[in-house]
């Protein structure tokens, strides 16, 4: 009996290591270029995770970004394995989750206008591990939050699925696991090329520089936030 469950284990060891064999690992390669590609278009994240960069160094700029790159891999998920329930619910709550994005874009803009960040550096020193690890996560569940707070990044990625052809009903499961993976992998490789990119300049920026980015950052989040605010209150049946 036992050497006949030993048997039954093997045989289904040997029919996953034959699924693995036959596995296309060009989709692993395209779902990086789809993870990529979501994670491109500029907006509040890239200019905060820009800001934080210039303020703060490579890591903690990137780290902002990470948290948004977790959002997309949310929303690559829920297309992916076409989970209609969590998909009908995001896009039917779309005003809400939108208003409430924008209310979170309004709070960060204005906490970043009105702050000197000169000051700011100087304490940033002298603070300990543990606010300044609160600080960290902090970064990431906002930049998480801005990220999950947009539905439509589901259309975003149905498109970029059906345009690369990597995706269909028919897909076996571990497939589109390996494509998700890529999705992360891209956008993770995404806000670490932005935030190396940043931090090569790092250094050249003066505090009187610092505070001019403070207040265009600032701004242009509070912008952003007003715009979706807009957008889904008074053009909510075009989207």
């Amino acid at each position: 009996m036992k050497f006949q469950r030993q048997f039954i284990n093997l045989q289904t060891l040997i029919k996953k290591l034959q699924i693995l064999v036959k596995l296309d690992i060009s989709i692993l390669y395209r779902g990086i270029a789809i993870g990529f590609l979501a994670a491109c278009p500029i907006g509040a994240v890239a200019i905060l995770c820009t800001q934080k960069t210039i303020q703060k160094g490579f890591f903690q700029g990137f780290l902002m970004g990470l948290g948004s790159a977790f959002g997309d891999f949310f929303y690559a998920i829920v297309t992916g394995f076409s989970l209609s329930f969590i998909s009908d619910f995001l896009v039917n709550h779309r005003v809400i989750l939108g208003i409430l994005g924008s209310i979170l874009m309004l709070y960060l803009g204005w906490g970043i206008f009105m702050k000197n960040p000169v000051k700011q550096w100087k304490e940033n020193k002298k603070a300990d591990n543990v606010k300044s690890k609160r600080k960290i996560l902090g970064d990431f569940v906002a930049s998480f939050g801005l990220t999950i707070s947009n539905p439509l990044t589901i259309i975003v990625f149905g498109g970029l699925f059906t345009a690369s052809g990597a995706i269909s009903k028919e897909t076996p499961p571990l497939e589109t696991s390996f494509l998700l993976l890529g999705v992360i992998l891209g956008a993770i490789a995404w806000w670490a090329l932005l935030a190396f990119v940043v931090n090569i300049f790092r250094n050249k920026i003066g505090p009187r520089h610092i505070m001019w980015i403070n207040k265009i950052t600032g701004l242009c989040v509070m912008i952003f936030g007003i715009s979706v605010m807009i957008t889904v209150i008074f053009f909510n049946d075009k989207l």
